[in-house]
């Protein structure tokens, strides 16, 4: 059961496309217009606010680029935190009538595990049906952020070297272009509007906030 005023929006996207900028701009913008605001990141965070203990340990194991595994591994690590998030953080703020802003769902899984390792999708939804519920399954908002090929060489060099060997960053370009390409066959196949994030972080973000409103359901 959920609050009728809680109002579930994911951002997703690809590595680099800047998603949790994106989400920080529009808890904010949210804040500023006397809403409540629950902040989440998936597969979990560092930042105690926006993850669980239990989910932030599970993150550590999934980015550990040492940690060789199977894509079904993946999977099922994903499904832990994923019902951990939902269970302990989401539903209960929209229960509360509280605007969630999420970086990344399962659509990240179908994505990375699915268009990108090869695991079955249908198996993937199944689990994410399980492991949370319809709610989880349909946000009242979800947008898809891309970059152009450019843009995103441009983004990730900017990084520089990664501290830690991470589990999907530090994979070959075959693979990145998977997850790109993963993205919009999704976008395509989910109904899912995708918002082109090459411009800077406002340019970007007042998109976002004009595809929240073309969407309707929320006071913006």
């Amino acid at each position: 059961m959920m609050g009728s005023l809680g109002k579930y929006i994911v951002i997703e996207g690809n590595d680099g496309t800047g998603k949790s900028t994106q989400v920080a701009k529009l808890a904010n913008y949210f804040r500023e217009r006397g809403r409540t605001v629950c902040v989440v990141e998936e597969p979990g965070s560092d930042d105690p606010e926006k993850s669980t203990p239990i989910a932030d340990e599970l993150r550590k194991v999934i980015k550990n680029g040492d940690l060789a595994r199977s894509a079904a591994v993946n999977v099922a690590l994903f499904s832990a935190a994923r019902r951990e998030l939902w269970r302990e953080k989401i539903q209960p703020a929209l229960e509360r009538g509280e605007i969630v802003l999420s970086a990344r769902n399962y659509i990240s899984t179908l994505v990375y595990q699915g268009r990108g390792e090869g695991y079955d999708e249908s198996e993937i939804l199944r689990l994410t049906k399980l492991f949370t519920d319809e709610r989880y399954l349909h946000p009242d908002i979800m947008i898809i952020l891309s970059l152009s090929h450019d843009k995103r060489e441009e983004r990730i060099a900017m990084r520089g070297e990664l501290k830690n060997p991470d589990t999907f960053e530090s994979r070959g370009q075959d693979f990145q272009e998977k997850v790109d390409d993963g993205y919009l066959e999704i976008a395509k196949d989910y109904d899912i509007p995708v918002v082109l994030a090459d411009g800077n972080v406002e340019e970007v973000h007042d998109m976002l906030i004009d595809e929240i409103k073309e969407d309707g359901g929320i006071d913006v």
